[in-house]
């Protein structure tokens, strides 16, 4: 059984336990996003790593990205000027 302490408004700290693992970020913290980078080969057809909102990238409304793919989106950006 995983437990987590909260915070909860107004100050008051409570302890929440589930049977349920929670996806993490690469940084530990909760991750309730997941990378939105094309993978055809995978059957989801995106990346689906779990990140949180500070690692995210979000290059488009209601798309995030690791920061892998962050960096691959940044790159591809770089080489598709180059084309122009």
């Amino acid at each position: 059984m995983t437990c987590e302490h909260v915070t909860l408004p107004g100050g008051a700290r409570a302890i929440v336990c589930s049977s349920r693992r929670r996806p993490r970020c690469a940084c530990g913290r909760p991750a309730p996003l997941l990378c939105d980078w094309k993978m055809p080969g995978k059957r989801s057809g995106t990346c689906d790593k779990p990140i949180c909102a500070e690692c995210s990238t979000s290059p488009t409304k209601d798309k995030d990205l690791c920061p892998e793919h962050a960096l691959a989106f940044k790159e591809w950006l770089a080489e598709r000027g180059r084309r122009q």
